[in-house]
């Protein structure tokens, strides 16, 4: 990691962090396909074929977003991530890290589960659908913070993941 902390984030930080949001949305829209194929699967039925296509899509776009974070780990890891907004309490930062570590646990975890329950070794679908909830949960944790501190706290937060707000 570099020894002191970046002013900004790169741009490819806050692209990954884009397509993992993006890829998330789609994610949620088509998991049903997901859970009727994975169910068929485990009971020892052949699934619709439109299902298996639309599963095939969640499976490829999951490991995608999988790699994704995997990247922003190590990005965050070798170049940091800029400091908090000025006027944040410690309190706020401690729960900003604590909300940012456990969404990247979550998204980890629905990689390594979706993974294991997609390629039949264990039907980890229902943890995969609790850590979904947690991760859902988490995000609107995240979202709510960031649209707080950009329009009541006025702190350009937003401006750090979408550079077209810097002034």
């Amino acid at each position: 990691m570099t020894s002191s902390t970046p002013q900004a984030y790169r741009p490819a930080q806050i692209a990954l962090h884009w397509f993992v949001m993006v890829g998330i949305v789609v994610q949620i829209a088509i998991h049903e396909p997901m859970v009727r194929e994975t169910t068929a699967q485990f009971a020892g039925l052949a699934p619709d074929p439109a299902d298996t296509t639309l599963a095939m899509m969640h499976g490829l776009l999951g490991t995608l977003i999988f790699v994704a974070v995997l990247v922003r780990l190590w990005l965050r890891y070798r170049y940091g991530v800029p400091g908090h907004a000025e006027g944040t309490t410690s309190a706020q930062a401690l729960i900003a890290g604590l909300v940012h570590n456990a969404l990247y646990l979550c998204l980890l975890g629905m990689g390594i589960t979706g993974m294991v329950t997609r390629s039949g070794v264990a039907n980890l679908g229902d943890l995969h659908f609790v850590i979904n909830i947690a991760m859902v949960t988490l995000i609107l944790l995240h979202a709510g913070a960031a649209l707080f501190n950009q329009f009541v706290r006025k702190d350009g937060t937003l401006a750090r993941m979408i550079p077209a707000l810097r002034r």
